[in-house]
């Protein structure tokens, strides 16, 4: 019984080595991979990139949503023929119902018999856990008469700064100020 014991200790030891051996090196694909992006690397280059113009741009556009006094119309696709139903105006362009004011998970380090780290889920300040979320629906804050209230909606949607040319537009949906 004590060989038995030894000998299944071994194997452990043996089997617990050639994993964690897998862990640590690369395999071939990924050392072949890892060896033809730096044969691209040093016989092209990384892009000359000097103006940083679609960064400046993605900043500008952060900034511009930045505003709470921004008012923007609002549209749903009719799926039957194609064109766009207005539906008003709104605060803002909108946010898209995956995004969350948390990270959805937060790595944080265990002691145990070592030191590792531990990816873990982080609830929202409301105490629930968003899963990631393949949606394409978006929170409108539409304003009707003055008065703001928060719309779901889940059919395509256009919002804009401008409004859309009335001919994109389903002529029941346009009214007389359009």
């Amino acid at each position: 019984m004590k060989k038995f014991k030894v000998f299944a200790l071994m194997l452990c030891a043996v089997l617990m080595v050639s994993t964690l051996s897998g862990c640590f090196y690369d395999s071939e694909e990924t050392r072949y991979t890892n060896e033809v992006k730096s044969q691209i690397r040093d016989s092209i280059g990384f892009p000359n990139i000097t103006n940083y113009f679609e960064y400046s741009q993605l900043k500008e556009i952060y900034e511009m949503r930045d505003n709470p006094n921004l008012i923007c119309y609002w549209y749903t696709k009719n799926e039957y023929t194609g064109k766009w139903i207005y539906q008003g105006t709104c605060v803002g362009y909108g946010i898209p119902y995956g995004a969350a004011i948390t990270a959805p998970e937060s790595s944080q380090e265990a002691r145990g018999g070592g030191s590792y780290w531990n990816i873990v889920p982080l609830a929202e300040p409301n105490g629930l856990y968003t899963e990631s979320v393949v949606t394409t629906a978006t929170w409108i804050l539409s304003s009707v008469d003055g008065e703001i209230k928060p719309v779901y909606v889940e059919s395509e949607i256009t919002v804009s700064q401008t409004k859309l040319d009335s001919r994109l537009c389903e002529d029941w949906s346009i009214p007389d100020n359009y």
